[in-house]
């Protein structure tokens, strides 16, 4: 375990990055062009089927149980058409996030294993949140929510030893990641996060909520963090969580009352929690990064 003054910093860790992760080109490619009202469902599959793995990864998808089509659809045009492309922006995010991450060994599998769930399950459950409040960006808090731990994984790749030590130490105590990791580090996951999202030219309200979003403040009074604090919460409290977080399960109710939804609204999105992490799963067997054997 590093001694206080040996502490890493965000600018340590940087360091240790021989090259920033960065989304594969065709993904920022097809994200910038969603992002165009002109855009039709052909000109985001003339960028798409440039790449045969993410190509053939989105029809599986759409092949799968859970879109329960009636018949198989082979054209990648008409699955863009079929699913619209608030869906395909997810699907090119996320599978272009495990493919950044494929790499990490075979010991390290199974912490993002569990990293890829929460961080999908509370991805979708802010996109349904913030459907049914009507915002006018699910696709932000979608965003939001895949990427709100990531600084967990660059510490898992970048700084294995210190973020072992913090499970161990959340393990013991039977206590949160974030409520430990400052006696091992002198910077945070939510900061590394925030770091990462800020690179990747993320919203700042997604860069935000990503580096605050374990500070009260910010959860009780903001839409955004109040959105990704009851998805967070959601997903933990059904065992969909990291690797360290051994908290007791405490709900601030302070941060459902900024959305200003029903009660029927909170046990329905707590119920779609096993809903989600379907989708997680399907998507982490179709994209492969569920096997053994990746690079250490």
């Amino acid at each position: 375990m590093a001694q206080t003054d040996d502490k890493l910093t965000l600018k340590e860790i940087s360091r240790r990055i021989d090259a920033l992760p960065t989304l594969p080109e065709i993904a920022t490619f097809v994200l910038n062009l969603l992002e165009d009202p002109n855009t039709s469902s052909q000109d985001v599959t003339n960028v798409i089927i440039r790449d045969s793995s993410l190509s053939g990864q989105i029809l599986k998808l759409v092949n799968s149980a859970y879109f329960g089509l009636p018949q198989k659809v082979s054209d990648l045009n008409r699955a863009i058409a079929l699913l619209g492309f608030g869906r395909i922006k997810n699907l090119v995010l996320s599978l272009s996030i495990l493919r950044i991450f494929k790499t990490l060994s075979k010991k390290q599998r199974e912490d993002f294993t569990k990293f890829w769930q929460h961080s999908a399950v509370t991805a979708g459950l802010m996109k349904r949140l913030a459907l049914r409040m009507g915002r006018s960006e699910p696709e932000q808090a979608f965003v939001t929510g895949l990427l709100h731990d990531v600084g967990k994984i660059i510490l898992l790749g970048y700084a294995t030893k210190e973020y072992t030590a913090i499970v161990k130490l959340a393990q013991e105590r039977s206590a949160s990641f974030a409520s430990v990791e400052g006696e091992i580090l002198a910077t945070t996951h939510a900061e590394v996060g925030a770091w990462l999202a800020k690179a990747w030219n993320l919203s700042r309200e997604s860069i935000e909520a990503i580096a605050t979003h374990h500070q009260a403040s910010t959860y009780q009074n903001e839409v955004l963090p109040a959105t990704l604090y009851f998805a967070n919460f959601a997903a933990r409290s059904k065992g969909v969580a990291c690797a360290g977080s051994c908290e007791p399960h405490h709900f601030d109710e302070k941060a459902w009352e900024v959305l200003g939804l029903p009660q029927e609204d909170y046990f329905e999105m707590m119920a779609a929690v096993d809903s989600e992490r379907s989708i997680a799963d399907m998507i982490l067997q179709v994209s492969g990064a569920s096997e053994s054997g990746a690079k250490g």
